[in-house]
């Protein structure tokens, strides 16, 4: 790993982002952007040199683009499995903004998780959940960052899950 030894997690201000999202929904400012700052507010990219066509390409082989959206956006819109990859630039393109992908925990043949690991790996990039938990990009630290999550839960007994959820509320 290029940059040594990684934290477990970064801060997320969950209800920051409830604040700001229900501002942006208020509003009609797309350029409207958090007062406040955690891991998703950080431009981890911007000192980071990707030559965004060749990844654009790389991503291309692996899943098709959306069909609804001219944008960076890759989505598995007819297959068996529901993957989707999203790229987001800065406003003159120089750089990446935010780069996401979402694999289908089902798919056993891991073919699209490998790949999207592989692209990290060779750009010795590391993976963020939504909560800020970090891990390298391999299939074992993957697993275990997923063990115990919303999804992992809700696979493995989908019945408690959504009872869990609706006590919860």
């Amino acid at each position: 790993m290029k940059f040594g030894e990684i934290p477990n997690q970064l801060e997320i201000k969950h209800s920051e982002w409830e604040k700001f999202w229900e501002k942006y929904t208020e509003t009609d400012n797309e350029d409207l952007e958090p007062e406040f700052e955690d891991a998703r507010t950080t431009n981890w990219w911007k000192e980071i040199e990707v030559n965004v066509a060749e990844l654009e390409k790389q991503i291309d082989k692996i899943i098709t683009r959306a069909s609804w959206t001219d944008d960076t956006i890759w989505k598995s819109e007819k297959a068996e499995f529901d993957h989707d990859v999203s790229l987001g630039l800065n406003k003159t393109n120089e750089f990446i903004d935010e780069f996401m992908f979402r694999t289908d925990l089902t798919d056993t043949t891991l073919n699209f998780l490998n790949s999207m690991l592989d692209i990290c790996k060779e750009n010795d990039w590391i993976l963020m959940d939504r909560n800020g938990n970090l891990c390298k990009p391999n299939i074992s630290d993957l697993a275990q960052l997923i063990k115990g999550s919303d999804t992992d839960r809700f696979l493995r007994n989908p019945n408690k899950f959504f009872d869990e959820l609706s006590n919860e509320k």
